[in-house]
């Protein structure tokens, strides 16, 4: 009997324990930032000990950022601490239009800000000969100066102080949407969109820091799109977005396929992944470190935010897909973190069936499972992480930015 007993006893220990339920808890914003017009936050970056924000206000005057506005829309970028207290703001703006896009900060400090803006353009006068008759004598309204649209890639250099070092600017013969700015030694990596009717394409351009911009080079026929990117260790980038165009002879598997590329430090694709699920449309929203991947697959009567980690290329360790009214953002610290719009149920949270969807952040393990969870004030539209001061996340509730802290 005892051998029996302690036969059963050695197989009972073998046996995995079950996992422990996350608990959905509430994060609050430590700091709200109020807007009055469509002003939106696109990007942060942190330091050690330091919250950076980028982004474009509409507003003609505000209580968190100096000054008025110059054109229509001005790109900012604002300075907090890892306590949510203001350090520096600045405008971005000119008499033009601005927005401010993407941001990253140099080895010196310094801050490398991405952004597209218009230029003003004022029509020719007509020529005095063959001119109408005027016997009344009627004053004409002089021509008005326009804004051409958004046509011309902006790059800003902001010191750690929040002082204007340089302004650069590239025009181009597309309307222009670049997304994400990179540092690779002594160039900058730009990755965005540019549109010609109804064609969209990806793009890649390479500058130095003195301002010399490379030819730009576009990717796909007609609906390629890259949403962000991120360094790799030899000096190519990781691209992520979406596709449903013919890329390195790789065909689309769906009318949108979600695409991760590789692009060497010249530009060249040099290879492509593409994600799809039958009767979908995918896309990538967002990578962090260590190729974590966020994005979401669109059925014909249901959304899914989708998150996967990658060991390489078209090579996942774990995904999950969440229903969901929005794509997924992703960051990545000692954990890998995720925030989306939820709207069912979520595997390992047991309580968590939302009557109405709500915003969520969720810590993931190494196999994809619910670490900790959080339900947010309002959507999330930025989220960045690092090991100093934890995990930032954005959110807009149309009237003001929240800053929300998980440390």
């Amino acid at each position: 009997m005892k051998k029996v007993f302690l036969i059963f006893l050695l197989v009972f220990s073998l046996q995995p324990l079950p996992a422990t339920a996350a608990v959905m808890k509430s994060a609050k914003s430590i700091i709200e930032l109020p807007y009055l017009k469509a002003d939106e936050i696109s990007d942060i970056s942190l330091t050690p000990v330091s919250i950076v924000l980028t982004g474009t206000t509409e507003s003609t005057t505000s209580t968190w950022l100096s000054g008025s506005l110059g054109g229509l829309s001005d790109g900012f970028i604002a300075n907090y601490s890892s306590l949510g207290a203001p350090l520096w703001n600045l405008r971005l703006g000119s008499t033009a239009n601005e927005i401010a896009t993407s941001s990253a900060i140099d080895v010196d400090g310094s801050i490398w800000v991405l952004g597209a803006g218009t230029a003003i353009t004022t029509p020719t006068p007509p020529s005095a000969q063959g001119k109408a008759l005027n016997p009344d004598n009627v004053v004409l309204d002089p021509a008005q100066p326009t804004n051409t649209p958004l046509n011309r890639i902006k790059l800003w250099q902001v010191n750690s102080a929040g002082n204007l070092l340089n302004t650069f600017e590239l025009a181009s013969e597309n309307i222009i949407h670049p997304k994400k700015i990179l540092i690779d030694g002594a160039n900058l990596i730009i990755i965005g969109d540019s549109y010609e009717k109804s064609v969209v394409k990806g793009f890649y351009i390479s500058v130095t820091k003195t301002g010399v911009f490379s030819p730009i080079i576009k990717y796909g026929i007609k609906s390629t799109q890259i949403n962000s990117a991120m360094s790799n260790s030899d000096g190519s980038i990781t691209a992520v977005g979406s596709s449903g165009d013919l890329l390195l002879k790789v065909k689309p598997l769906s009318k949108t396929d979600a695409v991760t590329l590789k692009i060497s430090t010249t530009g060249v694709l040099q290879q492509v992944a593409r994600a799809t699920l039958k009767s979908t449309t995918r896309t990538w929203s967002s990578i962090d470190t260590g190729l974590l991947q966020g994005g979401k697959v669109s059925y014909s009567n249901k959304t899914e935010a989708a998150i996967t980690k990658f060991s390489a290329l078209n090579k996942p360790i774990w995904n999950v897909r969440y229903l969901s009214k929005s794509s997924a953002l992703v960051a990545s610290n000692k954990s890998s973190w995720a925030t989306f719009i939820s709207s069912g149920v979520i595997k390992g949270i047991s309580t968590w069936k939302p009557k109405n969807a709500t915003p969520v952040l969720l810590e993931l393990g190494k196999k994809g499972e619910v670490i900790s969870a959080y339900t947010l004030p309002a959507p999330a539209v930025a989220i960045a992480a690092n090991n100093e001061i934890g995990t930032v996340v954005i959110t807009d509730s149309g009237v003001s930015f929240g800053l929300v802290l998980i440390n």
